[in-house]
């Protein structure tokens, strides 16, 4: 567990790390890469599991909101099941925290999180499941999160926001969190944001911006002043 600069949660934990997506502007590769042979990368950000570290949730007994697999994609399809019912079966031992799961793979995440069907372990309250998007050609993973996960508590993440995502059906969505590109920034588009922030407010969904979004103008903000909300706690 590590005490996070994410400004929507407390604490980050990585039963898993490492991802095999490639995208070209993950801040996680340059880490784990950077401190590759070391205890928290032993090996680089090739997929490793850690089953030492799954105990780390219960040993915390304040409330808090935990990033689950920050450096990882842990609904990745290399990820072997054993690594997901694991950490279940972790977050059920310590049900005080908060937990906030996200995938580029929410397809494989239905699998483990159905919305209709026996479920080998029942999704519980204070799990929040969620998908990235960054453009238009992500937008199918919204149907799939929407209709396919169970759960009330989901989310999207538009991070980096690269590109106007176009018409969005946010409905059943509780949570948006939006950020720019780092390192190097790249800023997203005036309308991409507005795009975000109406289909936000039409289906009566939180809006989060990161620091990342001071200063980035963007046509309708005079009109949506309060982009700092969450459904969760943050005990910062």
């Amino acid at each position: 567990m590590n005490k996070t600069g994410i400004e929507y949660c407390d604490y980050t934990w990585n039963p898993a790390t490492g991802c095999e997506h490639g995208c070209n502007y993950c801040y996680a590769r340059k880490i784990a890469e950077r401190f590759k042979g070391g205890k928290a990368f032993p090996n680089g950000f090739k997929p490793t599991f850690h089953p030492e570290r799954l105990n780390d949730p219960a040993k915390m007994k304040a409330p808090q909101s935990i990033f689950v697999c920050s450096m990882a994609d842990l609904f990745g399809e290399w990820v072997p099941a054993y690594w997901i019912w694991d950490t279940f079966e972790a977050m059920d031992s310590a049900p005080q925290h908060t937990y906030i799961m996200l995938t580029k793979n929410p397809k494989k995440m239905a699998s483990f999180a159905p919305e209709r069907g026996d479920q080998p372990r029942g999704i519980q309250k204070n799990w929040w499941f969620g998908t990235s998007v960054t453009c238009r050609e992500d937008t199918h993973r919204i149907d799939t999160l929407q209709n396919r996960i169970g759960g009330d508590n989901k989310f999207i993440s538009f991070e980096p926001l690269l590109g106007d995502p176009g018409p969005l059906d946010l409905t059943g969505i509780k949570q948006v969190i939006v950020g720019t590109q780092t390192n190097p920034t790249i800023v997203p588009p005036s309308e991409a944001i507005r795009s975000v922030v109406l289909a936000a407010a039409n289906a009566s969904a939180k809006v989060f911006f990161k620091d990342s979004m001071n200063g980035v103008p963007w046509r309708g903000q005079s009109t949506f002043v309060n982009v700092r909300d969450l459904w969760w706690d943050v005990h910062k």
